[in-house]
C-alpha cells in the first residue's frame, strides 16, 4: 500500500472525526437544556401535586369537622423524620456534586495531559518500530 493510499485514507478518518465531534458540539447543549427543563417541569409537577393534596386533605378535614388533632408527640416524631430526611438529601446533593466535580476533574487533568500521553505512546510506537525494522533488516 503506498503511503500517499494511507495518507487519504488517515485523510477520511480525520473527515469523520470533525463531523462527528461537529454534530457533538452542535447538539449537546440542546440536550442537556432540554434535560434542564424536563426535570425543572417534574420537580414543579411534584410540588404542585404534594402541595394540592395537603391542602384538599386540609379543607376535608375542616369540612367535615372530624378531629385531625395529632398528639404532641407524633408531631414532634414527624417534624424529626422530616428534618433527618433533609439533612439526608443535602448530604447526597453534595455527595453527588463532589463525585461529579471528581469526575470532571479526572477528565480536565487527562485532557491538560493528553500531549504527555500522545508523546509517551509516539515514543513507545517509534521504539516498536525500530524494533521491527531492525528485525527485518537482519
Amino acid at each position: 500500500m503506498s503511503e500517499e493510499s494511507q495518507n487519504n485514507d488517515f485523510e477520511l478518518f480525520e473527515k469523520i472525526n470533525k463531523k462527528y465531534f461537529l454534530e457533538l458540539e452542535q447538539n449537546v447543549p440542546h440536550i442537556q437544556q432540554t434535560l434542564f427543563d424536563l426535570q425543572n417541569e417534574y420537580y414543579k409537577l411534584w410540588k404542585n401535586y404534594v402541595t394540592s393534596q395537603l391542602s384538599l386533605q386540609k379543607e376535608f378535614f375542616n369540612k367535615s369537622g372530624l378531629d385531625y388533632s395529632f398528639p404532641d408527640t407524633a408531631k414532634d416524631i414527624i417534624e424529626n423524620m422530616s428534618d433527618e430526611t433533609i439533612k439526608f438529601r443535602s448530604i447526597l446533593h453534595k455527595m453527588t456534586i463532589a463525585h461529579i466535580e471528581q469526575g470532571k476533574n479526572y477528565a480536565k487533568t487527562l485532557n491538560d495531559n493528553s500531549n504527555i500521553f500522545t508523546n509517551l505512546n509516539r515514543k513507545i510506537l517509534q521504539n516498536w518500530i525500530s524494533m521491527f525494522k531492525t528485525n527485518q533488516n537482519s
